[in-house]
């Protein structure tokens, strides 16, 4: 019988071996011999998918604390010959897991490895992981540590590997410590205090919104205040030019507020077609069209006097509407 199918078949029902690996990294001394570390990743954190479509999940903390409550140390061998017992008879442990750690990252273990490990570890016949672990219930989620294995290759004992990354597969560790502007070599407590560090918004490059939105409101009065002052100034000078125009004769009285519209809409068109304009009536002469106090109220009379003042006024070149021509003549009775 094959020893994968032996060990999918003979599992007991809650427990799992082979669906996670991670590779074990050897460390070189100066005298080159190799050294197993003293802490490995047994699982991730969070939820995973394994390629079979298997899902686990795992939570560190609560691993932790169930292994602590069992209060003995968890059995590392090869290839999970210690579930393969009924096939191959018992196998001693290869080494010994004698704390459990939740970090960040998933679940470590800190191992107490025997020569035997050592050496294959060494010359590079095992090179990964792989967990055994009971679930609840619901099938998904880890509940206990039974131990670990050292495999040969991620598909030896079981056909299905899982991620060792969490279900949306957005970014590894390493561009995590890089956005955090850490070396790769950071230890999971700089990790958490530079994300920490985020939290805290620095003074000298955030405002806050409460004081932003004071400001743009403080921003937005100041400048309606100096626009306001602007336009007064502006009609301040329209009205000047337009009533000099008139107190010179060269703008008819009644019809001030026609150049006063120009003016505002375009005050040195305006000025420069004032003076060019020639003087009508010179301060002191009445046109042609002018009456008498007396004879302002007889139509007849008012009638006679536009229609010589609009005379007058088209001997010039200049052409007057018959209400302006009234309105002229009104003020010069006024």
């Amino acid at each position: 019988m094959d020893t994968r199918t032996a060990l999918c078949d003979t599992l007991p029902a809650g427990l799992s071996a082979g669906g996670i690996v991670f590779a074990v990294e050897m460390a070189t001394a100066r005298d080159g011999s190799r050294t197993p570390p003293e802490w490995i990743q047994l699982t991730p954190r969070g939820q995973v998918t394994a390629r079979d479509g298997r899902l686990f999940r795992f939570d560190p903390e609560k691993l932790v604390a169930a292994h602590q409550a069992g209060g003995i140390d968890l059995p590392l061998d090869f290839d999970h010959e210690t579930e393969m017992a009924m096939f191959s008879g018992t196998k001693p442990a290869r080494g010994w897991i004698v704390e459990l750690q939740a970090r960040p990252e998933g679940l470590f273990g800190r191992v107490d490895w025997l020569p035997v490990a050592v050496e294959a570890l060494s010359s590079r016949s095992y090179r990964y992981i792989s967990p055994t672990f009971w679930r609840e219930e619901d099938g998904v989620t880890a509940r206990l540590m039974k131990g670990a294995a050292l495999v040969t290759s991620p598909a030896l004992s079981m056909p299905a590997i899982a991620s060792a990354s969490n279900e949306d597969h957005s970014m590894d560790l390493k561009d995590l410590l890089g956005l955090l502007g850490l070396a790769e070599t950071a230890t999971a407590a700089e990790a958490s205090t530079a994300i920490a560090a985020l939290k805290t918004p620095d003074p000298e490059r955030f405002v806050a919104k409460a004081q932003h939105d004071a400001t743009v409101a403080a921003l937005s009065a100041a400048q309606a205040e100096i626009q306001a002052g602007k336009d007064a100034a502006q009609l301040a000078k329209c009205e000047a030019l337009i009533d000099d125009a008139v107190k010179g004769g060269k703008v008819a009285p009644a019809a001030r507020d026609h150049f006063l519209s120009l003016a505002k809409a375009s005050f040195d068109t305006t000025k420069t077609a004032i003076d060019a304009m020639p003087v009508l009536l010179k301060a002191g002469e009445k046109s042609a069209g002018t009456v008498e106090d007396g004879d302002a109220a007889d139509p007849v009379k008012l009638g006679a006097r536009a229609r010589a003042y609009m005379d007058e006024q088209a001997a010039k070149g200049i052409t007057i509407s018959a209400a302006d021509a009234v309105a002229h003549i009104q003020g010069g009775a006024a």
